[in-house]
């Protein structure tokens, strides 16, 4: 076949390179410019080389000579002789395509035998061919053949292939490559589909912190003890580490694909007073100022009743100034109380881990208040359990 085809290039090359040279050359040859004449001259050169490759079957030398030549001056000469070494290699795809190139560029330049001459090869080729319809799960993702690209999804048309095993693959960014070798025979219609996977945008995480073995926690799930190491989803995450005895460190960081974050924590012994001490002094202020308040109450129904009554004695009188100085006392208490707490808020350790502190370093504060009488009169009683 090879040796028929050459000598069809041949009698090509003797019928139609001083004819098509000479229309070629015609079409542009008005006054041609020192540049242009130079390029023509160049494609010339390349076009003989390639003859002469051709003579000794070196197609692949032949193929790039006459592509030169075509880069620096199209003739059908040249693209009919590339289209011929194509179909020597089996690069059948690529030979479809420069004929039909060939029929595009000078269906009206060429003359009839010419056009039946390709029409016929372009006629066999296609027989020899396959068509494979190729399906990729991401629009526009880049689809190679054997390594060369054809295009991007969805492609317009199947890719034809000459009879043998051929690879495809389907490229995207942020996808995990998909490849698929097919064995295809002359004439198969196959469709393939090409699933892209994407690819998990995760980054690193390394803590490290001051106490050895500390806790590492992240968006609530303990992930191991410092110094840790691992992987993270990327976007922001929340970062705990804790150690008995120790103020627990959190802080919000922003991880990024392909990046590792370190994270350094000090962490420090708790300072200031333990958070039981303020929620006493909130719970003894509310237990004065409910005593206050019965009192006050007391206080003012017993005064009602002195104001309209003329035979009051002494022990009566007595009684109302023991009411007023227990609620004076009681209020006292309440402003000191919540004074107090207002003091602790600000001194208060909040940072710390309470169930991860040992018992005897928990404070215990029980204050209860109530009210009852006493030597005749009414009492306010405020009892705490340290």
């Amino acid at each position: 076949m090879i040796a028929r085809m050459r000598l069809t290039v041949v009698l090509v090359l003797v019928a139609t390179t001083a004819n098509a040279a000479a229309q070629d050359q015609g079409a542009t040859a008005a006054s041609p410019q020192p540049d242009e004449e130079a390029r023509r001259g160049q494609a010339r050169l390349h076009f003989e080389r390639g003859n002469g490759l051709m003579d000794v079957e070196d197609w692949d030398g032949a193929i790039l000579e006459f592509e030169r030549s075509l880069e620096l001056h199209p003739t059908r000469a040249a693209l009919f002789n590339l289209a011929n070494c194509l179909e020597a290699v089996r690069a059948y795809r690529h030979a479809i395509g420069a004929y039909v190139r060939f029929l595009h560029e000078y269906r009206d330049a060429a003359r009839p035998e010419e056009l039946q001459r390709v029409a016929e090869r372009l006629q066999r080729l296609r027989s020899l061919v396959a068509e494979i319809a190729v399906n990729v799960n991401v629009p526009g993702a880049e689809i190679l053949v054997d390594g060369e690209s054809v295009g991007t999804a969805p492609l317009v048309e199947p890719v034809q292939v000459g009879p043998g095993r051929h690879a495809f693959e389907a490229r995207a960014e942020g996808y995990a490559t998909a490849q698929r070798v097919v064995p295809v025979a002359s004439g198969d219609r196959v469709t393939i589909d090409l699933t892209l996977t994407e690819i998990a945008r995760v980054g690193g995480l390394r803590v490290e912190a001051n106490v050895p073995g500390a806790e590492v926690w992240v968006d609530g799930a303990l992930m191991g003890a410092a110094p840790y190491r691992g992987e993270m989803a990327e976007g922001e995450h929340e970062i705990r580490v804790a150690a008995p005895g120790y103020a627990d460190h959190v802080q919000t960081i922003s991880v990024a694909t392909g990046d590792e974050r370190i994270v350094t924590v000090t962490l420090a012994e708790p300072g200031g007073t333990h958070p039981a001490w303020f929620w006493s002094m909130v719970g003894l202020t509310g237990a004065a100022a409910v005593a206050t308040a019965a009192l006050g109450a007391v206080v003012l129904v017993k005064d009602d009743d002195y104001a309209n009554d003329q035979g009051r004695t002494v022990e009566m009188q007595d009684e109302g100034k023991r009411l007023v100085i227990a609620t004076d006392v009681s209020l006292g208490i309440a402003v000191a109380s919540a004074i107090a707490a207002t003091v602790l808020a600000f001194t208060t350790a909040w940072g710390g881990d309470e169930e991860a502190r040992p018992a005897a370093s928990t404070p215990r504060v029980d204050v209860a208040g109530s009210i009852g009488a006493a030597d005749g009169g009414a009492a306010v009683f405020l009892i705490g359990r340290f």
